[in-house]
């Protein structure tokens, strides 16, 4: 982890201009094809939400401004995040559960596998405390939405993105899934959005 200098920052009347906004964070929604992913998945038989958490992941872990946080008066950038997602409990119930992020998918994907096991056995809605290197997400897959907003408390500095994920559906031959971002305006802009986008699309045309 680093902390910023903010004399050096080029982004420090960004961050000056938004940080004390009422409603600081932005969110945008955008549809991914997943095609390439989706019928490796199928073929091998694998978990899709932890497949595809991991490539979320590995997007996000390459873009700096979604691994920047404010804390008090200082800014940190950390050197990895790591997921905190939720998972659904038989009484339609969820628990909030943080898994390492590991660069080794098949690592990765059974780390998933045994968090959301012992989150279904052990119910929770307990974060880490003081931890900030995270980006939570959820999945949605009932609903193919076209649009979505995330809870924030004004309360307290929260600078954790937010990514949702909804229903895939088919498009002719091609499988298709929104995607659903919220950010603190003071750390990242649309551009930014746009890397994870573009950084997405190519590690699922990519994906072996």
């Amino acid at each position: 982890m680093e902390i910023i200098d903010m004399a050096r920052w080029k982004r420090r009347k960004h961050y000056a201009l938004f940080k004390d906004y009422d409603m600081p964070h932005f969110s945008l929604t955008a549809e991914v094809d997943i095609t390439p992913l989706y019928r490796i998945i199928k073929a091998q038989k694998k978990s899709f939400f932890a497949t595809f958490l991991h490539t979320v992941m590995t997007a996000l872990n390459h873009i700096p401004e979604f691994r920047t946080r404010i804390r008090g008066e200082e800014v940190v950038i950390h050197d990895v995040v790591h997921p905190s997602y939720t998972v659904l409990t038989d009484d339609d119930l969820f628990s909030f559960v943080t898994t390492d992020y590991h660069e080794d998918p098949v690592l990765f994907c059974r780390m998933v596998d045994e968090d959301i096991h012992q989150a279904k056995l052990s119910k929770s809605l307990e974060d880490v405390k003081e931890k900030d290197d995270l980006i939570y997400i959820s999945a949605i897959p009932w609903v193919t939405f076209t649009s979505l907003t995330h809870p924030f408390s004004t309360q307290k500095m929260d600078s954790i993105p937010r990514i949702s994920w909804g229903r895939f559906y088919p498009d002719g031959d091609r499988y298709k899934i929104p995607i659903a971002i919220s950010a603190h305006h003071a750390l990242l802009d649309g551009v930014h959005v746009g890397k994870f986008f573009n950084l997405l699309r190519g590690l699922i045309e990519d994906f072996h």
